[in-house]
């Protein structure tokens, strides 16, 4: 783990990391680009029901993501603190 990039991003705030690396870096380009994806491979007459759709499950899936990597880099954060300060 970069120590100095961490204390940057964790210096921003938990919020703003969900939101710019779970909500819109994860999920709604992965929504963008999975919806393009099945258009192509399985064209739909439906066309607007799956990015809809992924624009709502994508994005809850990257703020779950974000968090849980939020919490596990914390985790190792406090620990490599607590091993430099004993």
């Amino acid at each position: 783990m970069n120590i100095e990039k961490w204390e940057k991003t964790r210096t921003k705030g938990k919020k703003r990391f969900l939101w710019i690396n779970g909500f819109i870096g994860w999920g709604v380009t992965t929504a963008i680009l999975w919806s393009i994806f099945m258009e192509v491979s399985q064209p739909s007459e439906d066309v607007w029901i799956r990015p809809v759709i992924a624009l709502i499950l994508f994005p809850i899936g990257g703020l779950a993501w974000a968090h849980f990597v939020w919490k596990h880099t914390e985790k190792q954060y406090v620990a490599s603190k607590d091993e430099q300060n004993p």
